[in-house]
């Protein structure tokens, strides 16, 4: 009995339900259509109005819709990035706004330790603005146009009551945004612009748009004073005195890793070179036979300064210090247990020399600032101090060597 009268109560409330859940919908539904336009909403349209004045020629309605937005986001860069809403202004003749919106973009920037600039606040685009710009054709399409109407663009600043600094400066902006090359490391490529730049900084010095023009149109990189090198090498090596008389010549080999800091070269060398006993040399009571195999192993520390330089051509003398070693090579040590006992004959040496390094087959190596490979031949005049500790040793050393090496200097914008 009691179902029965619940489905008769549901079976008679359900049209009722059926009937307000319909209301409901309806009354959401009509409130979601009156709503007003989401800003999203807003951007897109007017981005797709200010392309569609812009190709028609319309620049009076051009000027409302950027007004508009502007005024409706509460700021222009809500709806344009910099780049868009700076092009528009040379389009509708707005340039006390290009002019202010240059100074106020580059005090506003806060530069970092790095070298490395953060946009000001006002200038930074959201990250809707962001989205809505990579999906729509307003970038490209005012980039094309602009790029094709240049002479006209400029033509009209000249015709305006603007003083000689402002037009200029305005005609170098609107150069720069439309013709800077991708790669502004590229020299060749940005000559044109940074002779343009450079022009104006020369004939405005203390101009107003000064710090602009250095930071955002001319890019002038430079190699840094700072720079890094390398080298392999192979020589020979003569003695004199007793060390001649005590063991032979022979052919060295070895590397270096040279730190550049502007014409200064520091080199640090590390030679090895076979010899032989010429004539027994005895040592801790243990004697090393003639015609028995040895070694010299030696570490340079050397300053240079060019004498002379060019683009390929660089001739360094230099002066350093450093150690040297003589001793049986680990296979005769294996022959003759007895040498074990022999160790090593080391000391302190000084050294001076003069190096050449060229490159004449690579038009695009600089040894004068960025670097690159070179062929090196250097002399060096050692001058060890064996006589102190082994009187039986006394004498210098000569060395001549071959070198392939290379450096390189980053380079480091400047402004």
């Amino acid at each position: 009995m009691t179902r029965t009268i619940y489905l008769v109560v549901l079976l008679f409330l359900l049209p009722y339900s059926v009937t307000l859940l319909a209301q409901q919908n309806d009354s959401l539904r009509n409130e979601i259509l009156n709503r007003p336009d989401s800003d999203l909403e807003m951007i897109l349209k007017g981005r797709s109005l200010t392309l569609e004045h812009l190709q028609k020629g319309d620049l009076y309605a051009l000027k409302e819709v950027k007004e508009y937005l502007a005024h409706e986001t509460g700021n222009p860069y809500n709806a344009y990035l910099p780049v868009e809403y700076w092009l528009l202004s040379f389009w509708t003749e707005e340039y006390d706004i290009l002019l202010q919106e240059a100074k106020e973009f580059s005090t506003g920037i806060d530069w970092q330790n790095n070298g490395n600039w953060v946009m000001p606040e006002k200038f930074h685009p959201s990250s809707l603005l962001i989205m809505v710009s990579n999906n729509d054709r307003l970038s490209r399409e005012l980039g094309k146009k602009s790029a094709e109407s240049y002479l006209p663009l400029t033509i009209t600043i000249d015709n305006t009551d603007l003083n000689k600094e402002e037009k200029e400066f305005l005609r170098l902006l609107l150069y720069g945004m439309l013709f800077s090359p991708q790669d502004v490391e590229n020299g060749e490529e940005m000559a044109e612009l940074n002779q343009m730049a450079t022009d104006f900084l020369k004939t405005y010095k203390g101009s107003e748009y000064a710090d602009y023009t250095r930071r955002f149109i001319r890019y002038h990189f430079k190699p840094s004073n700072w720079g890094f090198g390398y080298e392999f090498f192979v020589g020979y090596n003569a003695f004199t005195g007793g060390i001649s008389r005590h063991f032979s010549n022979n052919m060295s080999a070895g590397f270096a890793f040279n730190a550049l800091y502007r014409d200064l070269y520091l080199s640090l060398r590390i030679n090895y070179a076979g010899t032989k006993t010429k004539q027994e040399i005895t040592k801790n009571n243990t004697s090393w036979p003639t015609d028995v195999r040895g070694y010299l192993a030696g570490a340079d520390l050397a300053l240079h300064y060019p004498l002379y330089q060019s683009r390929d051509f660089r001739l360094m003398p230099f002066i350093g210090i450093g150690g040297m070693g003589i001793g049986p090579t680990d296979t005769e040590i294996d022959k003759q247990p007895d040498l074990k006992n022999m160790k090593e004959f080391s000391t302190f040496n000084y050294l001076a020399g003069l190096e050449l390094q060229l490159n004449s087959w690579d038009q695009e190596v600089d040894l004068t600032s960025t670097g690159g490979l070179y062929l090196g031949i250097r002399y060096t005049y050692y001058m060890p101090n064996y006589k102190r500790k082994y009187d039986a040793l006394e004498g210098n050393m000569h060395m001549i060597t071959i070198s392939i090496g290379g450096f390189g200097r980053p380079m480091k914008r400047h402004y």
